[in-house]
């Protein structure tokens, strides 16, 4: 077999891996139909994917196009562990995962410093946690920005110029490591084992202090070197608005921003509250907190109906602390949205998902699940 030849067939075996691990358990004709190989081809390809551990078969089904017998391929999940890791003021959130960013297990450690030695030292206390000393890849995510070095400015190590991350860690634990910003990894995740399974397009819209947003067109993340900038929280909503920290009047994040709700809740009140006080009081019928999430749905209408006409999406998810909103604020929101958008666009379908910290470590180990997935090592025993 030739040079060329040789990498033909392993850029061929890693397509048809690639896409066991996004859409797995698989029969093996959606498989071929999906990539455009023929039978002979992907028999091949199988057979080395198989004798390498990479791929394993299921039980037998029966095609649904052909309405024949198959034992579906799907990924060997058992055969890698991946470490995410989130970083918080004081915390560091982590999981451990398979390669499709399902959780194996999770945990919590200080985070003693703002320095690069106290993130690694939380990485390994994390690592040992969880009992994956030697993960075969790593994602750690920040609230900040990121570059393509993987060096990270972010409030979480202090106001200092960029420092680099990725590089530590790969030498301190010789693995696959990928650091990105939180919204970036979580959109990644989504795109490989959520809402990208079923759709080529969507929205990731993050509630919380701020709000930021992901994007994936035709079945690619929308990457950009500003995402941990959250851009979208200043765009103006409300000309008569209030002012963001930042001095800008009306825009998202003093519409949407949970601090921004809480002050407007005590104006409303004249008590202090928290968000999960503030979210009970609308449900259990307070006019004042009902008005001030009713309101904040509202412009979460608008956003998500600027959003899907710019980008053409229809399929919006919703996550953050903040993500909530959407929920106790339906109707208010459902109203806004279709009153910013032509009766005649397709409806917007909107997700939301339940919020636990250790998501964004989920995210981190989904974004850097893939990196290992589309790098060298997985398909390195696989005969050529």
């Amino acid at each position: 077999m030739t040079g060329i030849t040789q990498l033909a067939e392993a850029d061929s075996a890693g397509q048809v891996a690639r896409h066991v691990l996004r859409f797995g358990p698989v029969p093996r004709g959606a498989v071929a139909r999906a990539l455009g190989l023929s039978a002979g081809s992907l028999t091949r390809l199988g057979s080395a994917l198989l004798d390498a551990g990479v791929l394993v078969e299921t039980d037998p089904v029966t095609d649904p196009v052909t309405r024949r017998p198959t034992r579906p391929l799907d990924v060997a999940l058992d055969a890698h562990r991946v470490l995410g890791v989130a970083l918080a003021a004081g915390s560091a959130w982590g999981v451990v995962t398979d390669l499709r960013a399902g959780v194996r297990g999770r945990a919590c450690v200080s985070l003693t410093g703002a320095t690069p030695e106290a993130v690694l030292d939380a990485v390994a206390a994390l690592a040992g946690e969880l009992g994956v000393p030697r993960p075969d890849a790593v994602g750690l995510a920040v609230d900040g920005q990121v570059d393509a070095a993987g060096r990270v400015q972010a409030d979480v190590l202090g106001r200092r110029p960029p420092v680099d991350l990725a590089g530590p860690l790969r030498e301190a634990t010789g693995a696959e490591v990928v650091v990105r910003d939180e919204l970036t990894c979580a959109t990644r995740t989504e795109h490989w084992t959520g809402l990208g399974r079923e759709y080529t397009g969507f929205a990731v819209l993050a509630l919380g202090a701020g709000v930021g947003h992901g994007l994936v067109v035709a079945d690619r993340v929308v990457d950009s070197p500003d995402a941990g900038l959250q851009p979208l929280g200043h765009l103006p909503l409300e000309a008569t608005g209030p002012r963001c920290p930042r001095g800008h009047r009306g825009c998202v994040t003093a519409l949407l921003g949970t601090p921004a709700l809480l002050a407007a809740a005590q104006v409303a009140t004249g008590l202090p509250t928290t968000w999960s006080e503030l979210l009970a009081d609308a449900v259990d019928g307070d006019r004042r907190a009902r008005q001030v999430l009713d309101d904040a749905a509202a412009h979460l209408g608008r956003l998500v109906a600027l959003v899907a006409g710019v980008t053409g999406v229809d399929q919006v998810l919703l996550v953050g602390e903040g993500a909530d909103l959407a929920v106790v604020g339906h109707d208010a929101l459902r109203a806004a949205l279709d009153d910013h958008r032509d009766p005649r666009a397709r409806p917007v379908e909107l997700t939301v998902r339940d919020h636990d910290p250790h998501d964004w470590a989920r995210g981190a180990a989904g974004a850097a699940a893939q990196a290992f997935a589309t790098g060298p090592r997985w398909l390195a025993g696989v005969s050529r």
